[in-house]
């Protein structure tokens, strides 16, 4: 295996060239947040807060399609969309989740 001795200054331009390249790819419309996007919990960005409803928001308008008791919430993937599951506790079907769209804050359905 050959080695190639990298002055100070390669390093240096190296460093520029990757930086340049990172700016590129942080100012490109439709790329912002995705080179993280594995790493991230739902709702961690700004971006991504901005755009989606919140937890409160979806319990409401769970409970308005689902009388009951909130029993719990989770953020999963059903109907190819990311979703809250808001688990609710009825009096005369026992326990039931009704599925509110994340960005939309519309009730898609219940399980």
């Amino acid at each position: 295996m050959h080695t190639f001795p990298i002055s100070a200054s390669s390093w240096q331009r190296l460093g520029c060239i990757a930086a340049a390249g990172w700016a590129l790819f942080a100012a490109m419309p439709g790329l912002q947040g995705t080179a993280r996007a594995a790493d991230a919990k739902p709702g961690a960005s700004a971006a991504s807060a901005a755009s989606t409803i919140t937890e409160e928001q979806a319990t409401a308008a769970a409970l308005k399609v689902m009388p009951g008791k909130v029993t719990g919430v989770t953020i999963e993937k059903k109907r190819g969309k990311m979703v809250y599951v808001i688990e609710i506790m009825t009096a005369t079907k026992g326990e039931r989740d009704v599925l509110v769209d994340r960005v939309t804050g519309k009730v898609i359905g219940t399980d």
